[in-house]
C-alpha cells in the first residue's frame, strides 16, 4: 500500500475529528432523541441520523473535499457526494439508534475510511460512555488512549458471543441466538454492532454474529478488532448492496463459530 504512516495518521485525526463532533452534538440535543424521521417494524430514524451525518461529512470534506462519502443515511440526504475516489468515507452517525431513542447509552458514532475496497483508519465514538475506540492500518487498536487486546478464550464453552435478532434477516427471529446459545457459555443482544465488536476487540466479548447487519456497521469497527489481534469476516450479503452477514472474534474461536452458519458457504471476505 503506498500510503506512508503519517498520511494515515492525518486521516485517523480526521476520522476522531468527524465522529466526536457528531457524537458530541447528539449528546447536546438529547431531548430531540424521539424527533423521528422514519419509523419501521424494528428499527427508528431520527431527524438526529440525518444531522449527525451532515456534521461528520462536513468535517471530513472540509479536509478532503475530493473524497467520496458512503452513509448510513445517504437515501435521506444524497446518494454520495458525486466524488469518485480511491478513498471513501464511511459513516454510521449513530449507531444503536433504538437505545439511543429509548434513553440507553448503547450507542456510538461510527466513522471508517475506505481506501480500494479496505478499511485504514476509524473510529467508533460512544458518547455517552465516555469511551472512544481507533485504529488504523500503522496503529494499534486503542480505548481513550490505551491498547487493547482480544481475550484468550479458545473454548466455545466458556464464551460470550454478541448477536441480534433481526426479524427482517429472512430466518425466524432468534434462530441464531438459539444455535448460538446451545454451545457457548453465554449469548448476548445489545443493540449496537459497531460497540460489540470493539468490545470484542477490547477482550470484554469472544465472538459476534449477526445475519443483517451493514458495511457501515463494522467498517470501523472491524479494524479496530483487527488492529486488536481479533478475527472479522463477511460470511454472506443480503439483497441490499451494503447489507452483510458478519461473524468476527478473538481469532481463537473463529473455526469453532464458522462450523455453526453451514448455510453461509464460499464467503469469507474482510471488511
Amino acid at each position: 500500500m503506498n500510503l506512508s504512516e503519517k498520511e494515515v495518521q492525518k486521516f485517523l485525526e480526521c476520522a476522531v475529528l468527524a465522529a466526536q463532533t457528531a457524537g458530541d452534538y447528539a449528546v447536546a440535543n438529547l431531548d430531540k432523541r424521539n424527533d423521528y424521521h422514519k419509523m419501521y417494524d424494528n428499527d427508528v430514524k431520527l431527524l438526529l441520523d440525518i444531522k449527525c451525518q451532515e456534521i461528520a461529512t462536513d468535517v471530513i470534506l472540509k479536509a478532503y473535499p475530493e473524497h467520496s462519502i458512503l452513509g448510513e443515511e445517504d437515501d435521506a440526504i444524497t446518494q454520495d457526494n458525486g466524488n469518485d475516489s480511491d478513498f471513501e468515507w464511511i459513516i454510521d452517525p449513530i449507531d444503536g439508534t433504538v437505545n439511543f431513542s429509548h434513553g440507553r447509552d448503547r450507542w456510538c458514532c461510527s466513522v471508517a475510511l475506505s481506501y480500494k475496497g479496505r478499511s485504514i483508519a476509524g473510529a467508533v465514538y460512544a458518547a455517552e460512555q465516555g469511551k472512544l475506540y481507533t485504529a488504523s492500518i500503522y496503529a494499534p487498536a486503542l480505548c481513550n488512549g490505551k491498547e487493547i487486546s482480544v481475550s484468550k478464550v479458545d473454548s466455545m464453552q466458556e464464551a460470550i458471543v454478541f448477536t441480534g435478532a433481526d426479524k427482517n434477516s429472512g430466518y425466524e427471529e432468534l434462530t441464531f441466538f438459539t444455535r448460538i446459545a446451545k454451545k457457548i457459555q453465554r449469548p448476548r443482544i445489545s443493540g449496537s454492532a459497531a460497540l460489540d465488536v470493539c468490545d470484542l476487540a477490547a477482550g470484554c466479548v469472544d465472538g459476534y454474529f449477526e445475519a443483517t447487519i451493514y458495511i457501515w456497521d463494522v467498517a470501523a469497527a472491524g479494524l479496530i478488532l483487527e488492529r486488536a489481534g481479533g478475527m472479522g469476516r463477511i460470511i454472506g450479503r443480503g439483497t441490499h448492496p451494503k447489507q452483510i452477514r458478519y461473524l468476527a472474534s478473538n481469532g481463537l474461536i473463529q473455526d469453532q463459530l464458522r462450523k455453526l452458519f453451514p448455510e453461509f458457504e464460499g464467503v469469507n471476505d474482510e471488511i
